[in-house]
């Protein structure tokens, strides 16, 4: 018997029996995919269940709960948890208390109606908050963090990936049911109408739960208009395509694009580009004040960040392509939110540069190719790899690709522009570090390449099949140079995401549409000194036809 939804229903008839329907407010609410509220840690702190009402037994055969494991052991062992998940009232609360603090004109009138704590003097609010059940029951379901930024940025080894339970499987949304109440003879029906807007609006803005930056705990009202930014906050939405090899969530054999992909890319990208203009403490700091952090590496801080991402599906989502070797597509909004200062100076320029030298997700370095992969039987069969993302804005004059000219005085005016406005909001923390192990975004550590690509784009976009299936056709000659035996699997320069230790490559390549067909923009991170690395500098500068954008040039290698 599924109770949890009961108390609220029980609660509007008795309201309605006592001719006080007018203090009584709820609505169906969808979770558009997954949530993390009420969490509590279990004794090896990687375990991480949101909140939830027993609806079965654990079965020892399968454990105990507590019991350490990876990933990959939960998703067999337990997928799914015997807890009927929800969103606990006092979670809204918060929310909506969150939300009036930003708004000077209504926060003491919300500390009013919702109660506030002065030291030791408790003044009690006047409206209810009911915990928020699914229609239909719901067992929380496993998901993943996956730390990457050691990997990716500073090419150390792959950090473990951890379990937490969310609400929400990742695919399908869930219809809620939120629900407030007046207390009788202490408020009115025009406060409890009053503090009911703010429920809307605190809740389609933020959503709800721990990680809504990321992406998390997004929430949508039907026949609710998108609610205001909070104030100096401005929005920017794209709408995006990925096309890719796949990637994947807790279950590596399931595909599915989460907006912590698209977290995880921003957040590297922020770094990469601070660490060129910043001390390496700085630059950590100034990332997680940005995108948030439970623990800074840097000062063992945690931060809220300022930073938001949403993700809103669309069509296709993670459909399959026509013809072998397999790749997906995926398409969808993307919004980013931040101070109005902060999101046009300092984040949408580093948008602008990252769409324009890599994807998103697994593969996200390589253009969508085809590759000959060895299997473990020595046989070898023709596989899809690489990521082909874009990102369009919509502006008076039509809808147009959101990214950059490869034309090299727009990369570096566009650089010039973010340094000066770097330089301005942290003059203290202002000062590069030279040599570091690390993917550095500045014109003294990296080199980017326009060279010639595939005669024709390889990929039938609109049709999701290829075009083209020979292997090497689908191949610019940046993509011939980093298959080249010299830096093929080579960890210094090509990396290797074979067996054993994977090694991310210091290379990354996208492929462009041009009037004569298409080009390759290939970047090289050089890092700290390597004969390798400036190897490969010197024969990407001799392809024929190729055009410097950015950085550093074989004459001037750091």
């Amino acid at each position: 018997m599924y109770s949890g939804p009961q108390l609220v229903e029980l609660l509007e008839r008795q309201h309605q029996a006592r001719q006080q329907s007018g203090l009584f407010k709820k609505d169906t609410f969808t979770l558009q995919w997954r949530a993390k509220v009420g969490s509590f840690p279990h004794p090896d702190i990687e375990t991480i269940v949101s909140a939830g009402e027993p609806c079965g037994a654990w079965r020892p055969s399968d454990g105990r709960p507590e019991d350490k494991r990876n990933v990959g052991e939960n998703w067999k062992q337990m997928p799914k948890l015997p807890l009927n998940g929800y969103i606990p009232g006092s979670c809204i609360r918060g929310v909506v208390r969150a939300w009036a603090k930003q708004r000077p004109k209504i926060k003491l009138r919300m500390y009013q109606l919702l109660g506030y704590q002065d030291n030791d003097t408790i003044s009690a609010g006047k409206i209810e908050f009911l915990d928020a059940w699914p229609e239909q029951p719901t067992k929380l379901t496993l998901d993943i963090v996956n730390p990457q930024e050691p990997f990716q940025v500073y090419h150390e080894g792959q950090s473990t990936p951890l379990s937490l339970y969310t609400l929400g499987n990742g695919k399908d949304s869930i219809r809620l049911t939120v629900a407030i109440r007046g207390i009788p003879g202490r408020t009115t029906e025009a406060e409890v109408e009053e503090v009911w807007d703010w429920v809307q609006q605190a809740l389609s803005l933020y959503g709800v739960g721990s990680r809504t930056a990321s992406g998390y705990g997004g929430v949508k009202l039907d026949n609710f208009d998108q609610p205001a930014p909070d104030p100096d906050y401005s929005v920017k939405q794209f709408d995006f395509s990925l096309y890719s090899q796949g990637c994947a969530g807790p279950d590596i054999k399931t595909l599915e694009l989460r907006p912590s992909h698209c977290r995880g890319w921003l957040r590297s990208w922020m770094l990469r580009f601070l660490l060129g203009v910043m001390l390496k403490e700085n630059a950590q700091i100034t990332v997680t004040e940005l995108m948030g952090t439970l623990e800074s590496p840097a000062d063992n801080k945690s931060r809220k960040g300022s930073v938001r991402l949403q993700m809103t599906q669309g069509e296709p989502w993670g459909e399959l392509s026509q013809n072998q070797p397999n790749f997906y597509a995926w398409e969808g909004q993307l919004r980013l939110s931040a101070r109005s200062d902060i999101l046009n100076s300092i984040i949408l320029p580093v948008v602008r540069f990252a769409v324009m030298v890599g994807g998103v997700g697994r593969g996200w370095r390589r253009p969508l190719h085809i590759y000959w992969m060895e299997k473990r039987n020595g046989e070898q069969e023709e596989a899809s790899r690489g990521t082909y993302l874009t990102l369009t804005h919509e502006l008076k004059s039509g809808v147009k690709p959101f990214g950059l000219p490869p034309q090299a005085e727009n990369w570096r005016d566009l650089y010039q522009e973010w340094q000066t406005a770097v330089q301005q909001r942290w003059p203290s923390r202002f000062a590069p570090e030279a040599g570091l192990k690390a993917e550095v975004f500045s014109p003294r550590t990296c080199a980017v390449y326009l060279v010639p690509g595939p005669e024709a784009e390889p990929v039938d976009r609109k049709n999701l099949t290829w075009k083209d299936i020979d292997a090497v056709e689908t191949r610019g000659l940046g993509m011939d140079l980093i298959y080249n035996p010299t830096y093929k699997r080579q960890p210094d320069v090509g990396g290797n995401a074979g067996r054993g230790n994977a090694y991310c490559s210091w290379v990354s390549v996208r492929r462009i549409p041009v009037k004569e067909g298409t080009k390759e923009i290939v970047c090289l991170f050089m890092g700290d000194e390597n004969s390798l690395r400036s190897q490969f500098l010197g024969d990407l500068a001799k392809i024929s036809g190729a055009v410097h954008l950015f950085g550093v040039q074989p004459s001037n290698p750091i």
